[in-house]
């Protein structure tokens, strides 16, 4: 059994060039903690996620507990996979214990079922040698789990059956993944990233998000006070302020530079880039409801009574959780390189 402590990271901070990720802070996970990493795209979830699994190089220092033994799941490591294994093998090699029997019923789990067992990584789909990935990260000797994006690649029943694992999970777990539905069913506490800083809830996403709610009614209240006693304090006369601005001169130094030509490449760029991103907010809008819908129908009875029906829904619904993934990932990049362009756009 590990210690209270699993991991600790000191006075950390990462930087893509001048856009700020994590500055000096300090997080810790302890024994039992099942958190979920949240928020908006280009905040550095995944990266944050990378600095603990020790993948992603940063400023600071990161401390492992007594007795750890972690497993990290993101794509990328699906190239670790040894390609002339059998799905079989790969399981086999995790150290699990379990027999033969118990690792086929683990990967009927993850859609691999029957003979399918015996198929060479080399031969998978990146969908597929996703999810072998995920079943070897599970069943392995942890007692502490790295997810980035674990649901990527399954359905919902498939879904549902790793919140169940996960649930059962005697260890610690740290996640990152855009399903609020299967955040909501494994959290038992959320970090988010704001102003650089990691902040911790103590609950799970539902309680969340009902403490954000009350926390943004509060916030609106006490900025319409504000605004009110502002008003009442300006009762300086119109006419005495422009009497008083004819007398300040403006050193010529500010002059230039409030006449100073913004940079008009980095301008445009800027603005084809926001262009870009409009229409990928939209796209991913489409695509997230056209997957509720999918959940939906994959959830209705009536859609396993004719098998056709049901591939054709559980295909688009692979599909769309695909399409979902590769614009999450093109979106984040994409909000990364116009905060990089934003200052100089306008210097």
């Amino acid at each position: 059994m590990p210690g209270r402590v699993l991991v600790e990271l000191k006075n950390v901070s990462k930087a893509f060039g001048s856009n700020v990720i994590i500055e000096n802070a300090s997080v810790e996970i302890d024994r039992g903690d099942k958190i979920a990493l949240i928020g908006a795209n280009g905040k550095g979830k995944s990266t944050l996620l990378r600095m603990i699994a020790g993948v992603e190089s940063f400023e600071g220092e990161r401390k492992w507990g007594h007795n750890v033994e972690e497993s990290f799941y993101a794509q990328h490591q699906l190239e670790a996979l040894n390609v002339n294994n059998t799905i079989l093998d790969e399981m086999r090699e995790c150290g699990s214990q379990m027999t033969d029997l118990e690792l086929r019923g683990l990967l009927g789990c993850f859609l691999f079922s029957g003979d399918d067992a015996d198929k060479r990584i080399k031969i998978l789909s990146g969908g597929e040698k996703a999810r072998v990935a995920l079943a070897k990260v599970i069943v392995s000797k942890a007692n502490f789990l790295m997810l980035d994006e674990p649901t990527n690649h399954l359905d919902m029943h498939s879904c549902d059956l790793l919140i169940d694992s996960l649930n059962k999970y005697q260890g610690s777990i740290i996640l990152v993944s855009h399903d609020r539905y299967f955040i909501s069913k494994t959290a038992n506490k959320i970090w988010e990233i704001v102003d650089h800083q990691v902040k911790e809830f103590k609950g799970g996403y539902e309680e969340w998000v009902a403490w954000k709610e009350r926390m943004a009614k509060t916030s609106n209240k006490s900025s319409e006070l504000e605004t009110r006693g502002a008003v009442q304090q300006k009762q300086i006369p119109l006419e005495a302020l422009k009497q008083a601005d004819s007398h300040i001169e403006t050193p010529p130094s500010q002059i230039n530079q409030a006449q100073a030509p913004a940079n008009k490449e980095a301008k445009k760029e800027l603005q084809r880039l926001q262009k870009q991103f409009l229409r990928l907010e939209v796209e991913l809008a489409e695509l997230n409801n056209r997957k509720t819908e999918l959940e939906a129908a994959l959830a209705d009875p009536m859609t396993y009574l004719d098998k056709n029906t049901f591939l054709k829904t559980e295909n688009e619904y692979k599909k769309i959780s695909d399409q979902l993934s590769e614009t999450n990932i093109e979106y984040e990049k994409l909000l990364e390189r116009i905060m990089e362009l934003e200052p100089v756009a306008k210097s």
